[in-house]
């Protein structure tokens, strides 16, 4: 299946260990990056990752309403409110069950942060780099953008890849073929093959 919800398993192997650069992290939104991965690791020590403990973590980090209108692209603009409501909700769910899948074998990964954030217009790039022992270090970008004072993550680059530009590459012709209905229930899909 095609679908990622900006959620890679690289982003969960993440969670070998604290934040290496958190007492430096001085920028709103490094400091959100750095706490949801703090928020994670928080989630697998108290007995491990389940949708319930991980779901609050993520509706914070991210905007899923704004990455599922990237994603969607022109077709949002044609939905009714109910169908986008559906869509954001169903990346929701998708999104939870990745994070609690991949984060189930993290293991002796670390992870750093640079406190020196990038600023693109209105929103900020924060750099991320995945180091596993004996693999070539996997570097994610989170794209960030400020909504009612806080700082929330729209897109995730893995090594120069857009997450929103791989699901709307996904989403178009399901879209295409089904409408809204027809992405609801390819990600719910997806989701139960997760679980």
């Amino acid at each position: 299946m095609g679908f990622r919800s900006g959620l890679t398993l690289a982003a969960a192997l993440m969670l070998g260990g604290p934040p290496a650069h958190a007492a430096a992290a001085v920028d709103p939104a490094a400091a959100q990056v750095q706490g949801f991965y703090a928020d994670l690791t928080a989630a697998l020590h108290a007995g491990g990752l389940t949708a319930a403990r991980l779901k609050p973590a993520v509706e914070r980090t991210f905007n899923l309403s704004v990455m599922a209108q990237l994603a969607v692209g022109p077709a949002w603009t044609e939905m009714t409110a109910a169908d986008r409501a559906a869509v954001v909700a169903a990346l929701s769910r998708y999104t939870v069950a990745r994070y609690v899948k991949d984060l189930s074998s993290a293991a002796n990964v670390t992870f750093v942060v640079d406190p020196a954030v990038q600023v693109r217009g209105a929103d900020r790039l924060v750099k991320s780099e995945v180091r596993a022992p004996g693999e070539t270090p996997t570097k994610l970008y989170y794209r960030l953008r400020e909504y009612s004072g806080a700082w929330q993550a729209v897109d995730v680059f893995e090594n120069g890849v857009s997450e929103i530009a791989t699901q709307r590459a996904d989403f178009t012709g399901v879209l295409a073929k089904g409408g809204a209905g027809a992405l609801v229930k390819k990600l719910d899909e997806a989701t139960a093959r997760l679980k």
